[in-house]
């Protein structure tokens, strides 16, 4: 996967919960997850590179805290485009 793209679950027409999933190889997969806010789990490879961004509660996570935790692991921040999913229901 080589884009950042959001998955969005919804329940009862609000948003749920949703993955950011952020550019991995092929089959990669999580071995750590490590909580940054009561809302947001990161999820990590073997060698502790960021792959994806658990958001277990949307509505209550900012652009900013995800930008703040991308700029952390070297990635470029979001434009608010890509949350905008979130705002849809």
């Amino acid at each position: 996967m080589r884009n950042i793209h959001l998955e969005v679950t919804y329940q009862d027409g609000r948003p749920w919960v949703a993955y950011l999933y952020l550019p991995r190889k092929k089959n990669e997969k999580s071995r750590h997850c490590r909580e940054v806010e009561p809302d947001m789990v990161l999820d990590l490879n073997k060698e502790g590179r960021l792959i994806g961004i658990e958001l277990l509660a949307p509505q209550h996570v900012t652009l900013d805290a995800i930008n703040a935790v991308l700029e952390e692991y070297g990635f470029e921040p979001l434009e608010e485009y890509v949350l905008k999913p979130l705002l849809a229901a």
